[in-house]
């Protein structure tokens, strides 16, 4: 049966999506090709069935030897059994394979496209799709692919092998069958744009439902909790809606197939009774033995099979569809981006020097004019300016989150040719402390950091300082969002991170925004230490932090200081 191209997509996006698909499903090809041979053979085991059934109930009619004919028919119907089951295991297997590969890939672009990507996405809608979109691809790649290789060969062959036991009634199979191939593809059109709506509905309501229950302290200070309890209501009534059009489409797709085929295969026995008693009129048709007559009966519900099969999985493939289109951000590549090459390794403090060197986005906007000036090895440099100047900007250049569009950045006096990202430590505005103890928030989980460099990191970073009145010392857990901790702690937490990885270059954006002065003081006495054979580039508007720094680069003018 041919897949039908939905009537509200352009057809160049759908064939985009299918394509996409395509090249998914090779990771899992194998076992979904082996799905859909076992469900052949199946079909095949059946037909023997059928005729050895057929011809066992001849033969207790006529008095001939039955036992032959229910030998034959019970050991068809356990190698259809056993077919059956491999073709079940090969689907969820393929599926199981090509999902695991996709989530590894959109991980993978995830993390190529960084924060500028993220920035500008709903996170819980990015979760949705990577969680969700995901999981709906299941159906498509363990069910759908195999047998949509099914759906015409096997009521094909069976009905030409009806047609030579009794004509007329493999006559009426194939004429039904391309009926039923028509109803499937018209409900299917209902499917495809109902599964994409609640794709959408979904998104939507998980990224409102993040965005709130992280606002909560907000809403309820202001008093709008329950207003947004009653927009989170309407965004779940829309998600049922949708989840209610597609099960709408379903039951349209089984009922119509239902009819269709009750409809066939009452013609099919009535024709039989009537050849099996002398009573068919016409010369097609006529005298056909009881085996015969019976086999055709038998073989009504395996013709029909396929079509039931893809009318509960057909809304597989709409899945599918609005599943590679929501995780198309993911995994669509920008073509003027560069290779992304290894981070360099930095094994001494590096001097890093911008040379001219300006970002704008794909979109038009400026993030940063033109900027020269150089941070000494082993030195403290501030870019000091106001908001909006491209300080920011200028550290996410340097860790490949923002394009260089001029210019050039250099490296100890080599073109910087590869993002920094993974050979510089970062601190930003707002630690991310995950749920977890303190060590491993400073190790980010990495079992391989020695104990020695872990304890020294903490320790310079001021970390052990206040940690040794926790219960727990380092092993003390901590919430999300870092719960459990201040703000400069986790601040001094973030610093750690960078100190434990020995990381040569570190780069801050506004580390003590947040701060209250004594924290940010308590930061800033944490940095002096840890700066200590290290190159810091720090983003910032604090005098104190500017009064720490050896050098100040300023944005507005571009003018250096001592």
């Amino acid at each position: 049966m041919t897949d039908p191209v939905t009537a509200d997509r352009p057809s160049d996006a759908t064939r985009t999506h299918m394509r996409t698909l395509d090249a998914w499903g090779r990771a899992g090809a194998r076992l979904s090709w082996l799905s859909s041979g076992l469900g052949l053979a199946a079909a095949l085991f059946y037909a023997g069935f059928a005729w050895c059934a057929a011809g066992a109930v001849s033969a207790l009619i006529t008095g001939g030897p039955v036992w032959i004919w229910a030998v034959l028919a019970a050991g068809l119907a356990l190698a259809r059994a056993g077919a059956q089951w491999g073709e079940a295991r090969a689907g969820f297997e393929a599926g199981a394979r090509v999902r695991t590969r996709i989530r590894r890939d959109a991980a993978d672009a995830l993390v190529r496209k960084g924060p500028a990507f993220t920035e500008r996405h709903d996170s819980a809608a990015l979760s949705s799709a990577l969680i969700d979109a995901v999981e709906k691809l299941d159906g498509y790649y363990a069910r759908y692919r195999p047998l949509s290789r099914l759906i015409a060969p096997v009521p094909l062959a069976l009905a030409c092998l009806a047609l030579l036991a009794s004509p007329a009634a493999g006559l009426i199979f194939l004429a039904s069958g391309p009926v039923l191939a028509l109803a499937l593809a018209l409900t299917g059109l209902g499917a495809a744009a109902a599964a994409r709506g609640q794709m959408d509905a979904l998104r939507r309501m998980a990224g409102r439902f993040n965005d709130r229950l992280q606002a909560l302290e907000t809403l309820n200070a202001f008093n709008a909790a329950a207003r947004e309890r009653d927009g989170l209501a309407k965004a779940a009534e829309a998600v049922r809606t949708r989840t209610m059009a597609i099960l709408a489409a379903a039951f349209l797709s089984s009922g119509a197939l239902e009819l269709i085929a009750a409809l066939a295969l009452a013609g099919v026995a009535i024709q039989t009774a009537l050849a099996l008693t002398g009573a068919w009129p016409f010369a097609l048709g006529a005298g056909i033995s009881v085996q015969a007559g019976l086999f055709a009966l038998l073989l009504a519900p395996e013709i029909y099979n396929p079509f039931r099969r893809m009318a509960g999985a057909y809304h597989d493939r709409a899945d599918a569809l609005a599943a590679a289109e929501a995780l198309a951000p993911f995994l669509t590549e920008d073509a003027s981006a560069p290779a992304q090459r290894p981070a360099p390794f930095i094994a001494a403090p590096p001097r890093v020097s911008f040379i001219a060197a300006g970002c704008r986005y794909p979109d038009g906007r400026e993030g940063l004019a033109a900027l020269s000036f150089t941070a000494e090895a082993g030195q403290i440099t501030a870019l000091w300016g106001p908001s909006g100047a491209g300080k920011s900007t200028a550290l996410k250049l340097l860790m490949g989150y923002a394009p260089l569009s001029s210019g050039e950045i250099r490296l100890d006096g080599r073109p910087l040719d590869a993002p920094l990202a993974g050979a510089a430590g970062w601190v930003g505005q707002r630690a991310r402390l995950f749920h977890g103890t303190i060590r491993e928030n400073i190790t980010l989980f990495d079992p391989a950091l020695p104990e020695a460099a872990i304890l020294a990191a903490a320790d310079a970073a001021g970390v052990a300082e206040f940690a040794a009145s926790l219960p727990l010392g380092l092993d003390t857990p901590l919430g999300e969002q870092g719960a459990g901790v201040s703000g400069g702690q986790a601040q001094r937490i973030a610093l750690a991170r960078a100190l434990a990885a020995d990381r040569k270059l570190i780069l801050m954006d506004e580390p003590t925004a947040h701060l209250d002065g004594e924290s940010e003081q308590r930061f800033i006495e944490a940095l002096k230490t840890a700066a200590r054979g290290r190159t810091v580039i720090i983003a910032t508007h604090s005098p104190a932090v500017r009064a720490a720094c050896s050098r100040i680069i300023r944005l507005d003018t571009q003018a250096q200081a001592a």
